[in-house]
């Protein structure tokens, strides 16, 4: 995980207003996670390919998908573009790719998502406050949780960008304040594989791509995913093997139009920018040199 640098203390009132305005809002709710969970759920089940689960995420523009059992809404695990990132080359889990399938990558993409998937996974339960929901995420470290009945049954789905709307427009507080100092980063020429496994080593789910300090672009999980889920991924091999796509420079993929803030942005308007833009992390830029990150996951930090 990324290290984080000793903040200082900002002016009580920009400290204490966004807190406040979070805490008031709460009170106008009913006090369920309900109220702000997404109850249309994109599930898969556990014998449903990787490539499933791939092509889900690309077209609904999620994150993670909830594993549940054939024929009922009970949860039995949870995939996300992490586990698939790990699977493709990033981690331990692409070491079935070799061993299994001998690096073939069309026979890795139709293996059954039960085989990387995560099964023991958090979950909020449906009598959970906002706050306790928002409380929950930041202790478990993860971006999302399924919300589950008693009976263990999906019924819900909660992450950090559900919370983003109660970011007050204005805070007071600079995005420097609770920005990401120390931020992992990778070179244009970098191979998509040591991009992947820098994810994954580090648990980040997007690499700002740099030459010198200067921002050039930016590699996310889902950029990967949008790779290897599409035809365009077939553009590089020759003989399927998945070290023909792993080889390529993250230049060839990564996002390169990328939207910044700079230190001295309001959180709130950092905020506002994530909700319009839907992204789950905003590049810090001071005159042209990356200096940061700020991510929906220290929005939390905000509000708690």
């Amino acid at each position: 995980m990324q290290v984080k640098s000793v903040r200082r203390i900002p002016h009580y009132k920009s400290y204490d207003r966004g807190p406040l305005e979070f805490k008031s809002r709460l009170h106008r709710e009913e006090g369920e996670v309900m109220n702000i969970a997404r109850k249309r759920i994109i599930t898969i089940t556990p014998t449903q390919s990787v490539k499933n689960a791939m092509n889900s995420m690309i077209k609904n523009h999620i994150r993670r998908i909830p594993v549940i059992h054939p024929g009922s809404r009970r949860l039995e695990g949870m995939v996300r573009t992490r586990e698939i990132v790990d699977f493709l080359g990033g981690g331990p889990r692409h070491d079935i790719v070799l061993h299994k399938f001998g690096g073939n990558f069309y026979a890795a993409i139709n293996e059954p998502v039960r085989t990387i998937m995560l099964r023991r996974f958090p979950a909020g339960g449906v009598y959970m406050s906002i706050a306790e929901a928002a409380k929950f995420l930041l202790s478990t470290g993860v971006g999302g949780v399924p919300i589950v009945d008693r009976e263990g049954n999906i019924v819900g789905i909660i992450s950090e960008r559900d919370f983003i709307a109660y970011v007050p427009l204005t805070t007071n507080t600079p995005v420097s304040y609770y920005m990401t100092r120390r931020v992992i980063t990778a070179g244009p020429k970098l191979s998509i594989r040591e991009a992947a496994r820098r994810m994954i080593s580090w648990g980040v789910r997007r690499l700002p791509i740099v030459e010198g300090a200067r921002l050039v672009g930016i590699l996310t999980t889902v950029d990967l995913i949008r790779f290897f889920g599409t035809s365009k991924v077939f553009h590089y091999m020759r003989t399927n093997r998945m070290d023909e796509v792993l080889s390529i420079p993250v230049e060839e993929i990564m996002t390169e139009k990328v939207l910044t803030v700079a230190p001295d942005t309001d959180v709130g308007e950092a905020a506002g920018l994530m909700r319009e833009k839907e992204c789950g992390g905003l590049p810090v830029v001071e005159k042209s040199e990356l200096v940061g990150i700020i991510t929906e996951h220290d929005m939390l930090r905000v509000l708690i």
